[in-house]
């Protein structure tokens, strides 16, 4: 897997680096914004993708239970040196997840546009709330250095990435997709990503803003 995916993804001290660029130094305070969603009845969490441990640190720091997965070893045999619950898998292969409390997807769901309904079967069953950050302002499409940087940022394992989602097709996608799996979102803010938290449908009423 390896030699499928950029150099960013390749060393975690780049990739933060990398992201930083992208969040004009706003990289943790994207991190923040999302713990900031998580109740103190939230007990453990569910994190799909999680490239770093920010989100684990926290929740080690507030005495909550924590498990990651992503298909990256090098992020997480990183977590796994701090002693962090991480799996190293493809999400696609499973087939269940732990129930948990919350689960959280920041910055990778447009990797999955071909396989939306497995997401969504996988998040839902998991968990009642469900914390989506996405990035919608994209500057992979400038042809320039910053673009070309997003791009290869968004390398895994089959080069980089043409599709992104914008406002539009985000909130398209969670509207089309809320009545089969019998959930609700509200739009929480909207910077370079959309921050959205989403319930089953009988606890909360939203239909976004």
């Amino acid at each position: 897997m390896k030699k499928n995916i950029s150099m960013i993804y390749r060393n975690i001290w780049i990739y933060r680096l990398v992201m930083n660029m992208l969040y004009h130094g706003r990289y943790r305070q994207r991190f923040k914004d999302i713990t900031n969603q998580i109740e103190e009845k939230d007990h453990t969490v569910v994190e799909l993708c999680f490239g770093d441990i920010l989100i684990a640190s926290y929740c080690r720091e507030t005495d909550r239970s924590w498990i990651g997965y992503d298909i990256n070893e090098v992020f997480v045999d990183y977590a796994l040196k701090f002693g962090h619950n991480a799996v190293c898998t493809d999400i696609l292969s499973l087939e269940n997840l732990p129930r948990a409390d919350v689960l959280i997807f920041a910055g990778s769901l447009y990797h999955f546009n071909g396989n939306m309904h497995k997401i969504w079967e996988l998040m839902t069953s998991c968990s009642k709330k469900i914390i989506l950050s996405e990035p919608v302002r994209n500057i992979t499409s400038l042809k320039n250095g910053i673009g070309k940087i997003g791009a290869r940022a968004s390398t895994v394992k089959n080069g980089a990435e043409s599709f992104r989602f914008d406002r539009n097709s985000l909130t398209e996608m969670l509207n089309r997709f809320q009545e089969p799996y019998h959930f609700s979102y509200q739009i929480i803010s909207e910077k370079k990503d959309i921050l959205i938290t989403i319930h089953e449908r009988h606890q909360h009423r939203h239909s976004g803003l």
